[in-house]
């Protein structure tokens, strides 16, 4: 007896057409679907619904700096900037920023935030610790004789017990 194998060749070329058909129209009514869901808006229910928001107001600053001032270099006597500036050279060695103040409790933390172009550079802060404090230096020092500065615009806030009092602007070259 002979075994003859039929193969016809008809339902296997269209079995995988018929499995690329179902899944384009699988896919197809996925993306229906998803496209209606994204599409549809929906009413908020009345059970969740904020009705109104309370802001707290800001802080006021509370006047404890007077002024801030920048300078290549501070009068030995007073402690107090000498020739203020905005404007100082890659190379200068010092930066000198003299915040005054105005009668600070014992225990004021003075803070400064420093932006290099608009993106944060540095902070430090300091308390005072006499009731006498009427300044406090900030100071940013090349730390080796052949370094440089970056060139830019530096914008420096300062915060007195961590609110905004006073902010100054300066540019290296």
């Amino acid at each position: 007896m002979i075994k003859k194998t039929i193969h016809n060749d008809a339902n296997q070329k269209g079995f995988p057409r018929l499995v690329i058909l179902l899944l384009i129209a699988i896919l197809l009514g996925l993306g229906y679907a998803g496209y209606k869901s994204l599409s549809t808006s929906t009413q908020p229910s009345n059970q969740n619904t904020i009705t109104s928001i309370t802001l707290s107001p800001r802080s006021k600053a509370p006047g404890i700096v007077t002024q801030v001032s920048l300078s290549k270099t501070l009068d030995p006597k007073t402690g107090l900037t000498l020739n203020p500036t905005t404007t100082f050279s890659k190379a200068d060695p010092a930066i000198y920023a003299v915040v005054v103040l105005n009668n600070p409790p014992v225990g004021t933390k003075i803070e400064y935030v420093r932006y290099l172009n608009g993106k944060l550079l540095d902070n430090r802060s300091v308390s005072t610790s006499k009731a006498t404090d009427r300044s406090i230096v900030f100071n940013w020092n090349l730390q080796k004789p052949d370094a440089t500065r970056m060139v830019g615009n530096y914008r420096v806030k300062i915060y007195t017990n961590g609110i905004f009092e006073k902010e100054t602007n300066y540019t290296v070259q």
